[in-house]
């Protein structure tokens, strides 16, 4: 294959030079492409893990995580508006922070 590939980059490099006449080159490079032998494959149907039924513990897990992640963020919007008076920045905070607890717990709950 890399032979052929080297080839084709000559016959790119003489048509640019003008060595080629443009109805060659495409000649050639058919005639290269067309020896190039088609490999059979077999593709396997890819495994799939096992996944675990849910239990009720899983989702009384994920209830309690998120309690506990709106409380958080309830808590720091609150302190941030205790030290900084700032609305837009306590609720970018408890956005933030919100974000960042849900994305834990969704990769915890596809483990």
């Amino acid at each position: 294959m890399t032979a052929i590939l080297k080839e084709i980059r000559d016959l790119d490099a003489r048509l640019s030079r003008g060595e080629l006449e443009h109805a060659e080159y495409l000649r050639k490079r058919a005639a290269l492409l067309d020896s190039v032998e088609v490999a059979e494959t077999e593709f396997a149907e890819p495994k799939r893990p096992a996944v675990a039924p849910r239990g009720s513990g899983s989702s009384s897990a994920l209830a309690l995580s998120l309690v506990v992640g709106l409380g958080v963020m309830t808590l720091c919007i609150a302190l941030t508006l205790v030290l900084l008076p700032d609305l837009n920045m306590a609720l970018t905070l408890g956005v933030t922070i919100l974000a960042a607890l849900s994305v834990t717990l969704l990769r915890d709950s596809e483990e």
